[in-house]
């Protein structure tokens, strides 16, 4: 596994995704809305789908980083663990060298 490739795809998703915020300036604009029942529903909705962009980001920005990290750092780690497990041997047709 090329490591630094991996690092490199992992901070490019932490920084891409941190980069993704919704301005909050539509919801300042809802106002003409609240006269009538289906604006102030379309309003709750629009409120929900900024808190879920807000969660979204937080979790590809934080935590899919931090998590794709440690299954590199453990996939480096039983990498070792094998490489000290395997004998330096070469066997051939007529037994080993």
């Amino acid at each position: 596994m090329d490591t630094e490739v991996f690092t490199d795809i992992v901070e490019e998703i932490r920084n891409t995704a941190s980069m993704c915020e919704l301005s909050d300036e539509p919801l300042r604009n809802v106002s003409a809305w609240e006269g009538l029942q289906c604006g102030r529903y379309m309003n709750k909705i629009l409120e929900h789908v900024y808190e879920l962009s807000q969660l979204y980001r937080l979790e590809a920005s934080e935590s899919l980083p931090n998590a794709l990290t440690s299954l590199r750092d453990g996939l480096i780690e039983q990498d070792k663990i094998i490489a000290r497990s395997i004998s330096g041997q070469v066997i051939s047709f007529g037994g080993k060298e």
